[in-house]
């Protein structure tokens, strides 16, 4: 466990120097604002006086206990920024918008279209304060289009993208195959889109840096999912095939119980499967000729990996599997992953004290910079910042 709470190792991070003015609420701008936060960038959080940002009353809280310094969600996603507190739909407000706007280099918000005309927090609009400015818009449909300013929630948004049309596959689908398509769960579609708007942010930085050009990132959330889930769709354009979860559904394998949890137990290609079999002990029943016809042989070659995989820990399959070629993977609990030693040896989790909220152990980046390593600070309280900032605007 390490304890960056204040400290950038090394004494330089990659980012250093970006000035990023945020407003959005929930998870895809705080998520882009966090990610540009843990590289170095100085991010400025903007919140509503009256009630900050949404996720604040999001939970989950320490005791089920609601309070506006201590929802996990907010605790999350907004490390490592400044916050203060603007109303943006008042005139006085906007005019401290543009002064701020002014000085940075980055703004990222969360407004439709037609709303962000209102706020003046177009492309134009904001160049005509800041010429240099990059002005992220993070929407469910883009700032173009006839869905532009379409209000959404992230179910409507990961289902826009198709995927949800696809599922329960595996053994929800065996089990319930008249079940209605569902979502996955944990927001996908709007961590999806606030990566997303990171990356094209990163770009016209470079291009910022390099020549002082100003301009627009139009990040679509819809979009941004349908490019991690695009292969139905290539498929319907490349073979005139239309997926549904039963063309997706594999016939051998899938979730199978294990003696302590369950395992994913996948074998698509030939010699994957005849790795199994030897693991298995080669029975009649994994034949190779009967992996090849699943539609009659699928049922019971199932049944018989079911009272297999029961007989056997989660660790021991996963092992043994590798060892033989058979790609078998354990299902873990968060607490089996907050725990991991791949996890601690890598220092994942850092510790982070806050003055409210308390000390709590939270992901880091999912990756190691040697020269320039990103780091977490602690997320600001509403309005902590105003006086810092809104008196160095005089």
């Amino acid at each position: 466990m390490v304890n960056l709470e204040s400290t950038v190792q090394g004494g330089r991070a990659a980012l250093a120097g970006l000035r990023v003015l945020e407003l959005g609420g929930m998870v895809a701008v705080p998520y882009c604002g966090k990610l540009l936060a843990s590289l170095g960038a100085d991010v400025v959080k903007v919140e509503s006086p009256k009630t900050g940002d949404p996720s604040r009353r999001r939970g989950p809280f320490p005791g089920d206990v609601p309070h506006q310094e201590r929802s996990g969600t907010f605790l999350y996603l907004n490390t490592g920024k400044r916050g203060v507190t603007l109303d943006i739909d008042d005139p006085q407000g906007r005019e401290v918008l543009r002064q701020m706007a002014a000085e940075a280099d980055v703004v990222v918000h969360d407004s439709p279209p037609s709303l962000a005309q209102t706020r003046g927090l177009e492309r134009d609009a904001m160049a005509a304060v800041n010429p240099r400015l990059i002005v992220a818009a993070i929407t469910p449909f883009g700032s173009a289009g006839p869905n532009a300013d379409h209000a959404a929630h992230d179910v409507n948004i990961f289902h826009a993208g198709g995927e949800g049309n696809l599922l329960p596959n595996g053994l929800a689908l065996d089990a319930f195959p008249e079940r209605a398509p569902i979502a996955a769960g944990a927001m996908m579609a709007s961590y999806q889109g606030g990566l997303t708007a990171a990356v094209g942010i990163l770009g016209a930085a470079i291009a910022q840096w390099a020549d002082g050009t100003g301009q627009a990132v139009d990040c679509s959330m819809q979009e941004a999912q349908l490019a991690i889930g695009y292969l139905p769709v290539q498929r319907l354009e490349a073979e005139g095939f239309a997926e549904t979860r039963f063309s997706r559904f594999f016939r051998m394998g899938g979730v199978m119980p294990a003696a302590d949890g369950y395992v994913e137990l996948l074998t698509l290609e030939p010699r994957q499967w005849e790795g199994l079999a030897r693991l298995l002990g080669e029975p009649e029943w994994a034949s190779p000729e009967k992996f090849r016809d699943p539609a009659t042989h699928g049922p019971a070659i199932n049944e018989n990996l079911r009272q297999w995989t029961a007989e056997h820990t989660r660790e021991w399959l996963y092992r043994e599997g590798q060892a033989y070629g058979a790609p078998i993977a354990p299902y873990l609990t968060p607490s089996e992953v907050f725990q991991s030693p791949q996890q601690r040896e890598r220092e994942f989790f850092v510790e982070i004290l806050h003055p409210e909220a308390g000390s709590y152990e939270y992901t880091d980046l999912p990756l190691h910079m040697g020269e320039t390593p990103p780091t977490l600070r602690r997320v600001p309280m509403l309005g902590e910042h105003n006086a810092e900032v809104f008196g160095g605007l005089g």
